[in-house]
């Protein structure tokens, strides 16, 4: 069957790397890839989901779905969708990629009320777009959403909005075969981790990794930190405080300092300010350097494919102290809601029980190289697999600026994580300026 569709903007490779590198902060910019698919199919499908039209009845009407996937994303679901339309033949779907411009288009339009029947969520479904979802709790998938990943979807009455395909997972990236040549494990917690940056330091390595002149970088990295210094420390309710406005901002200076540390102590890479992301993988290929802090797992296979020799593993972040264990953070990656006014709601809900079948979910997994949302799905993800299954019952918190800061602290975090590294702001300026923006952010959301 003839396919119609066309996906413009390619990134080269390494352009896609640097991108990922970054994460998938829920204010950082989404990769540029532009998309278009249209096409009717020819067969019936026969799915039988809660709140669609009756079991074996024909599927028929049109939907718009929009995504901010880059293009090995876009391409998985949008062979997905394909398959849907074949088994289908009354369906047809307009399927884009929005990249760079997603966010202010979405904004636009949930303004006018005027949304997509189906739409990404970017790590945002429950936050942001919450009030224009339906609720899909009553989905037969729903039980199959990983436990550990749940809390990161769910709104305090537990109730969660999107399908979640894959996830982003932020933790600490390893090399192996440095690990064991300074003949130490894997840091548990914060003490034993700046231990051993020492070491590597000593032997003439880089403790940690940081392509600064990417704003994104060395914000990521306090980012996944705050999830130990501040959010799984339950007990000192530090989230909490965030969230009723009473947090003393002298508990984020550890964040801060942890940042300034790693600098001037020698452990970043001498080169931590100019370093191109798109430089990541083949440094990390050098076999030089003992940490990332990332959630981008996909640069461990890229190093490998340079260097066979190079060999990293994905762990949780060193936990605070002895008195807690190591977690990793992380949230939704290519995650679709329904629109709570969509006028095809029967045909949107077969559409992500389809979508939402272990081998469908495999496909998208693969593609974009991330941990599944859903279980019972294994993926061939290369060597990372074996560390994903390793921690699979480890405590997932959700990427912090997306959950505990108000909207918009992201770019506060790009400009003191730069600031802090390039020796232009002390920690203490730092965590004034966080305090100053987040009650006028707050105020403002």
């Amino acid at each position: 069957m003839k396919k119609f569709t066309k996906y413009a903007g390619a990134l080269l490779a390494a352009a896609v790397a640097a991108g990922s590198l970054a994460g998938c902060q829920g204010s950082s910019e989404p990769k540029e890839a532009a998309a278009t698919q249209t096409q009717d199919s020819a067969a019936q499908s026969g799915q039988e989901t809660q709140g669609s039209q009756a079991a074996g009845a024909e599927l028929s009407g049109e939907l718009e779905i929009v995504t901010n996937a880059d293009e090995q994303t876009f391409n998985a679901v949008n062979g997905v969708f394909e398959k849907f339309m074949e088994e289908n033949p009354g369906v047809k779907i307009s399927y884009t990629t929005q990249g760079s411009d997603y966010e202010q288009l979405m904004k636009a339009r949930m303004a006018s009320n005027d949304l997509p029947d189906i739409f990404a969520t970017h790590g945002w479904s429950v936050a942001r777009y919450s009030e224009y979802l339906r609720p899909l709790n009553d989905q037969p998938w729903f039980g199959t959403v990983e436990e550990a990943f749940k809390r990161n979807i769910e709104n305090a009455d537990g109730q969660i909005f999107v399908l979640p395909l894959n996830m982003d997972q932020g933790g600490l990236m390893y090399n192996k075969t440095l690990l064991a040549e300074l003949g130490i494990e894997i840091p548990k917690t914060w003490d034993e981790f700046m231990a051993a940056c020492q070491l590597a330091k000593d032997k003439g390595y880089t403790g940690v990794f940081i392509a600064g002149k990417d704003s994104r970088q060395p914000a990521n990295l306090m980012d996944i930190a705050a999830t130990t210094f501040l959010a799984s420390c339950e007990d000192k309710g530090y989230t909490d405080q965030l969230a009723d406005g009473s947090f003393d901002w002298n508990n984020w200076t550890p964040v801060s300092q942890l940042l300034m540390d790693l600098k001037a102590k020698g452990y970043l890479n001498v080169d931590c300010v100019t370093c191109d992301p798109v430089d990541a993988a083949p440094r990390m290929a050098e076999n030089n350097i003992l940490f990332l802090m990332s959630s981008s797992p996909d640069l461990i296979g890229q190093a490998q494919e340079i260097n066979p020799e190079a060999q990293y593993g994905m762990a949780p972040i060193p936990a605070l102290n002895d008195s807690y264990e190591p977690a990793f953070c992380g949230g939704e990656r290519e995650a679709y809601g329904i629109w709570k006014d969509t006028e095809n709601e029967a045909l949107c809900l077969a559409l992500l029980d389809y979508l939402a079948k272990p081998e469908n979910v495999k496909i998208v997994c693969e593609a974009s190289g991330k941990r599944p949302a859903i279980q019972n799905v294994s993926p061939d993800l290369g060597s990372v697999a074996e560390d994903y299954a390793t921690y699979a019952d480890t405590a997932i918190y959700p990427f912090f600026d997306r959950v505990y800061l108000p909207n918009g602290m992201w770019s506060t975090m790009k400009t003191i994580g730069s600031a802090l590294i390039g020796e232009e702001m002390t920690v203490e300026e730092s965590v004034q300026t966080m305090q100053a923006d987040y009650e006028t952010l707050r105020e403002q959301n």
